[in-house]
């Protein structure tokens, strides 16, 4: 029998029967849950870049400090940092959550009417997490695009310039779902004057349903320009509400580090 959650959720016993056959069947799991043939199941593969300073402990994500997770939904506004024709009137994705933790995917168009991208652009729903943006336009971006506050102080998410998506280790379980835990990596990428003395690099997830405070998962030293993947078997579980993320904990030298983690998705 394939080594995977089979949580499958059906009114019909008959159609239950099929499907659960099939997922027992099927050669290649994940590749049956990207084609939608299980139902109430999705994958997610999150992968972040950030740069950490000597001494520090940060998410690995492309704001390079400590990540803030607000406590209600703060993330309302959408901007480019400095005005870009080429994006005006184009269109960004924003996936995540909104304050009842529902998993929302909005769309926001910065620039409208040939105005300034750097104008700051109110978000449909606002939300208490986001976890990814992606520019969905045939334009490079040439200046970073953040998810913040009101006040425009603090960001959540960041098109890095060039990227035309963020790259964040960060990931949050939707109301209603459960996640699965297949694997998570990380990789140091080695540059002049960053060889720390050592790296631990740890899996976190923080459990807000029930309002606990985050718990390591698992944790690896990452040597200088090493990297590494750890499957887990059988997959660790997380209920709704839960933070997941990973950070990196240089020692003596800043590190630029990239990393991230797969998930199954399952309805409740």
């Amino acid at each position: 029998m394939a080594d995977f959650p089979v949580r499958l959720r059906h009114h019909d016993a008959a159609q239950h029967r099929e499907e659960l056959a099939r997922a027992i069947n099927m050669a290649d799991y994940a590749l049956e849950v990207s084609k939608g043939n299980v139902t109430g199941t999705a994958g997610v593969n999150k992968f972040g870049r950030g740069v950490v300073t000597s001494g520090n402990t940060f998410e690995i994500w492309d704001g390079n400090a400590a990540y803030v997770y607000p406590a209600t939904a703060l993330m309302t506004k959408i901007s480019q940092t400095a005005d870009q024709a080429g994006m005006q009137d184009e269109t960004v994705e924003i996936q995540g959550l909104d304050a009842n933790y529902a998993a929302v995917t909005q769309t926001a168009i910065l620039g409208p009417s040939a105005s300034s991208t750097a104008t700051v652009i109110t978000l449909g729903t606002p939300l208490i997490r986001c976890f990814r943006m992606k520019v969905l336009a045939d334009v490079v971006t040439t200046s970073p695009i953040r998810v913040h506050n009101d006040a425009e102080d603090q960001d959540y998410a960041i098109i890095s310039t060039g990227n035309n998506q963020t790259l964040m280790a960060v990931y949050t379980v939707p109301a209603g779902k459960t996640a699965y835990l297949t694997n998570y990596w990380a990789h140091h990428n080695p540059a002049t004057g960053q060889d720390p003395t050592s790296n631990p690099i740890i899996f976190w997830a923080r459990d807000k349903a029930n309002s606990y405070e985050a718990q390591v998962k698992h944790v690896v030293g990452l040597p200088n320009g090493a990297g590494f993947v750890h499957p887990f078997n059988p997959y660790p579980s997380f209920t709704e509400k839960t933070d997941l993320f990973i950070t990196a904990s240089p020692v003596g030298k800043t590190a630029d580090v990239s990393a991230g983690f797969d998930l199954f998705i399952v309805d409740d």
